[in-house]
């Protein structure tokens, strides 16, 4: 798991992790933080696991979600790699759950826990004609865990009618589990900047051109999402996530037509739509059409997969 600059929430993830029902073997930490209380939390955690446990402590060698996750699995020895953020809370058997249902079927390449505070809820009817336009004009009995169009994702289902082994297009990147043999190499897209926004649907969708992929409706966590320096920044954030859902969609979607394009614009114009439901949001706008102003200019000047900064 990646972390920077967050003991407090570090620390109360470590805490959910030791009550695990099943030993953990190997835990990877790759830190990007300015000080050492990362570290002096991962050490005085060390008591709350079996001595069985392996643990890894890293320093980051280029700080960012996507290159501190390839870091941390490149330095990981186990079959099966657990993505998680440091602001999850797994319930006590979510590990459990997610290595059984992984380990049970070899045609799995990876699995996905509920979210029991982001949950799927169906989409409304400007939505559901967006989803239409994107599919040809059909319509799906559920929408949940899937990847529409050019990149438009949705939640697995948390409601008890849902599977208890669901399938599912995409995995969540805070609380998924993958087969190693089935990851690609790097995991996530070395390029992919600050949050990475979007690296989860990146690694998912790449594994589940040759794996199958599931929703665990039983292994359940809280993501209490937490704001980094990364989320701050707003045109940033407008600028890199275009830019990877550009690459996402042409790249490893391999949707590179004009309708895709198309698609991808009407998308980005729902989005900025969304934003004027609330007058709280209208000063969000200026930002959001700065950045993909910068990301469109970096899209045409700059080959895809260069890291840049700013």
């Amino acid at each position: 798991m990646p972390t920077r600059n967050r003991s407090t929430f570090l620390a109360r993830f470590l805490d959910s992790l030791s009550r695990q029902t099943v030993q953990i073997a190997e835990i990877v930490v790759c830190d990007g933080s300015d000080d050492d209380q990362t570290l002096q939390v991962v050490e005085g955690a060390h008591s709350r696991f079996s001595s069985a446990t392996t643990w890894v402590y890293q320093r980051a060698e280029r700080t960012g979600l996507a290159p501190q996750r390839n870091q941390a699995i490149a330095a990981s020895t186990q079959p099966f790699v657990w993505f998680l953020d440091d602001d999850v809370i797994p319930e006590p058997d979510c590990l459990q759950r997610l290595h059984s249902a992984l380990d049970q079927n070899p045609a799995i390449g990876g699995v996905t826990a509920t979210l029991i505070n982001q949950a799927y809820s169906p989409p409304g009817p400007f939505t559901l004609a967006l989803m239409r336009w994107f599919e040809g004009g059909s319509r799906r009995e559920s929408y949940a865990s899937t990847c529409i169009g050019p990149g438009w994702t949705f939640w697995p289902d948390a409601s008890p009618t849902a599977p208890e082994l669901g399938r599912a297009e995409w995995l969540i990147g805070c609380c998924s589990m993958y087969r190693r043999e089935a990851l690609p190499s790097p995991p996530v897209p070395a390029h992919f900047e600050g949050g990475a926004f979007g690296e989860d649907l990146a690694a998912s969708l790449t594994v589940g051109q040759r794996w199958g992929l599931r929703h665990v409706l039983a292994a359940r966590a809280f993501h209490d999402s937490q704001g980094g320096d990364h989320k701050r920044h707003l045109v940033r954030v407008a600028d890199q996530t275009l830019r990877n859902r550009w690459f996402i969609m042409t790249t490893v979607m391999g949707r590179d037509t004009p309708r895709d394009a198309l698609d991808l614009a009407l998308m980005q114009g729902f989005q900025l739509l969304a934003q004027f439901r609330r007058p709280a949001n209208w000063i969000r706008i200026p930002f959001m059409l700065a950045g993909w102003s910068i990301a469109l200019w970096k899209l045409a000047t700059q080959s895809p997969t260069t890291p840049t900064r700013g």
